[in-house]
């Protein structure tokens, strides 16, 4: 039987039911490449009509059983309809509640089908907090959404472009109170949790993970802040008695250089923002986040839905294929923790 990646739909009225017709079709001679996608029949019926695109697809169910009965069939290309959006009222660019309804439950669907064994990776795409808001619910974004499905309060994302796997001390916060999470503690815990990703295939467990530095570092090697010594360097040091192959603190010019080269297995860096901005200036076409602590892999595409460019034929495809690639690849292989 074959082995399936699921992709769940993102935000309806932006690209990425674009970028799923045109990835699932580039990919569909690709041996045994099993894709399910969850989303809104009409809206990609109406994206292959208004885009000529064709549709790809070898199968169409509504539920976890008839899922199972296509996959048995062998089917490669399965679309699983999730729900069902007023087309007398969408339009491309325009997020609603119905988007939002859409996206909620496209994502819903393919973590419950990835669950009840129908796959084994999932790729997704951006949602609109716009969109979820209007339709009423609490979830912000696919990380708060993936929380609440596969209800895991152990989610931790790393965000990879070419050679740089970076994971984000923090996220989501000021600089300000980001500063304040920069405690001898949690880079301690934070460094324990990375380290014990590496026994999956997706590091090189051979190289060291690296640190990065918080504070610019002066032409005589010493450091414009406190956090390096009373945090950062203590944890690195306490982390090496352990046993774990770390390097740092490394200030940033030299840390991203390095890890484009593939120095490194990964680097943790003191917030987020850094994590993007390493990786989107090393590849931004090809960025993308993958979220450990789940009981399956999750890779996804970063950024906005794309609704300046919905409808338009004009989305670029290589994050998608990207993602969709490794998910194919990696659904074999051994990832979890």
């Amino acid at each position: 039987m074959l082995r399936y990646a699921v992709l769940s739909m993102g935000e309806a009225a932006g690209t990425s039911p674009e970028k799923i017709l045109r990835t699932v079709s580039a990919l569909s001679a690709t041996p045994d490449a099993g894709i399910i996608v969850t989303g809104d029949l009409g809206v990609f019926t109406k994206v292959s009509e208004d885009l000529s695109i064709d549709l790809p697809f070898t199968a169409y169910v509504d539920d976890n059983k008839s899922l199972r009965k296509a996959e048995e069939n062998g089917e490669k290309l399965i679309f699983m309809s999730s729900s069902s959006i007023d087309m007398d009222t969408f339009r491309y660019g325009i997020v609603s509640a119905d988007t939002g309804r859409a996206s909620y439950k496209a994502l819903q669907c393919a973590v419950d089908a990835i669950q009840n064994g129908a796959g084994q990776s999932l790729v997704t795409c951006p949602v609109s907090t716009l969109a979820l808001q209007a339709a009423g619910y609490k979830e912000k974004s696919v990380h708060s959404l993936l929380r609440t499905f596969a209800q895991t309060d152990r989610l931790e994302n790393m965000v990879t472009a070419g050679n740089i796997n970076a994971f984000g001390l923090t996220h989501r916060r000021s600089v300000r109170s980001a500063i304040e999470k920069i405690t001898r503690e949690n880079v301690i815990e934070a460094l324990i949790k990375i380290d014990a990703l590496r026994v999956s295939s997706y590091f090189d467990s051979s190289l060291p993970i690296a640190v990065g530095s918080l504070n610019p570092q002066n032409g005589d090697g010493t450091w414009l802040g406190d956090e390096e010594y009373d945090a950062i360097i203590p944890a690195v040091e306490i982390v090496k008695k352990l046993g774990m192959n770390v390097e740092g603190p490394i200030d940033s010019e030299e840390l991203f250089s390095r890890s484009a080269r593939g120095e490194f297995s990964s680097i943790l860096v003191m917030t987020s923002g850094e994590a993007f901005a390493a990786c989107g200036a090393a590849s931004p076409d090809e960025m993308l986040i993958v979220s450990w602590g789940l009981p399956f892999l999750r890779i996804g595409l970063p950024g906005d839905a794309g609704l300046a460019q919905a409808g338009k034929g004009t989305a670029s495809l290589k994050g998608m294929i990207r993602a969709v690639t490794e998910a194919l690849v990696l659904r074999d292989n051994s990832f979890m923790v």
